[in-house]
């Protein structure tokens, strides 16, 4: 050990300190333009990320949960939605996000590892599912090809199906950009992510005009429509879109960086704890480092007694929390509810020092011994 520290979980402050003159210098462009509101860098930004993820269509919006709700009814003006098949297993908007966008959840339960959708725990008995949202949780991609295969399981055929890569941005299947794996797709631009706003920032990405021209209409109070649907007052700022520009210039550099504490981690920490298995057909985007450990409150505050901050993403699966209101007994979703008593999250971001991961890694060896 070097000494105790104060490692925090996230390090906002200290990528700030790295691009603040980059940061100030653009966002007083912006102000200085008197253009704040749907400019050039707000298009600008939709492009570059559209490009990014092999999509034709991107539409930024004020939050990932707004991103996921219009994605919802973007599929909806085409096909009437009912049930929504989610993942047991997630943070709490990807539930929110159907409450909120008029449809009822029917979840499914996740691997008590990885706490990603396990495809063989579909409900089958719920014939009338009409969508499918999944999670790339913390980085990590669902697999593909099973996917495919369960997508005929409902409905005789295909169903429309919501890729929501909040957390995988950067992530790859097979060569295949996360962003690119659903009908459509979703990003948060959360303070928390490997992308990441100093306020909010979401988008939705998709091949489809229609659902870009409904999503676009939805963002801004139903204009495009002519006000004959409903919608919100949901932008990314221009002074938003101009910064998110500049963190894109360093991006592939911090994924690097991700990926190397994440390579350091599995290689010292494997017996300590149990890590999740990476599928080899993905490239992880590593935006959490999840561990699993029997006695996890205890890891978690003593931890914190030696100075290195963790989180529990997440404590309550989603189908025990008050707002799901269906399914809400133990033991439904045994997977999730195993992955939430054993889950702890450690500190992953590019601006970590390397003596700061060994001091993580340190501490955790010498908890659990």
């Amino acid at each position: 050990m070097i000494g105790t520290t104060k490692i925090p979980f996230f390090g906002v402050d200290r990528q700030y300190n790295d691009l603040r003159e980059e940061i100030l210098d653009v966002t007083d462009l912006v102000y200085a333009s008197g253009q704040v509101l749907d400019g050039p860098r707000t298009k600008l930004f939709e492009q570059t990320i559209a490009k990014m993820t092999e999509r034709k269509y991107a539409v930024a919006v004020n939050s990932g949960t707004q991103a996921l709700i219009f994605a919802l009814r973007a599929l909806d003006d085409n096909i009437k939605l009912d049930n929504v098949l989610i993942p047991g297993q997630s943070y709490i908007a990807t539930v929110n996000s159907v409450l909120e966008a008029g449809y009822d959840p029917v979840f499914c339960d996740v691997d008590p590892i990885s706490g990603i959708m396990d495809l063989n725990t579909i409900p089958l008995h719920s014939s009338n599912i009409s969508a499918m949202m999944y999670v790339n949780l913390f980085g990590n991609i669902l697999d593909q090809e099973r996917l495919i295969t369960y997508q005929e399981i409902f409905a005789d055929g295909k169903i429309p199906v919501i890729e929501d890569a909040a957390q995988s941005f950067g992530a790859y299947y097979r060569g295949v950009p996360s962003g690119k794996l659903g009908d459509i797709s979703i990003l948060s631009f959360d303070p928390t992510k490997n992308l990441n706003n100093y306020g909010s920032g979401g988008m939705i990405l998709t091949d489809d005009p229609d659902h870009a021209e409904m999503c676009r209409s939805l963002r801004d109070n139903g204009k495009a429509f002519a006000h004959n649907v409903t919608g919100t007052n949901s932008k990314m700022s221009e002074a938003d879109c101009a910064q998110m520009l500049v963190k894109l210039k360093y991006f592939n550099g911090w994924q690097k960086r991700r990926t190397e504490i994440a390579e350091y981690y599995t290689t010292e920490l494997d017996g300590y704890v149990e890590l999740i298995p990476i599928d080899p057909n993905v490239e992880h985007a590593w935006s959490k480092f999840v561990v699993h450990h029997h006695s996890r409150n205890i890891l978690n505050i003593d931890l914190a007694d030696k100075g290195v901050e963790t989180k529990i993403h997440y404590s309550i699966p989603l189908h025990l929390n008050p707002v799901a209101y269906v399914n809400n007994d133990v033991g439904i979703l045994e997977g999730a509810e195993q992955f939430s008593r054993t889950c702890l999250s450690l500190p992953i971001y590019p601006e970590l020092e390397d003596y700061e991961v060994e001091y993580i890694v340190d501490a955790i060896k010498q908890s659990i011994y």
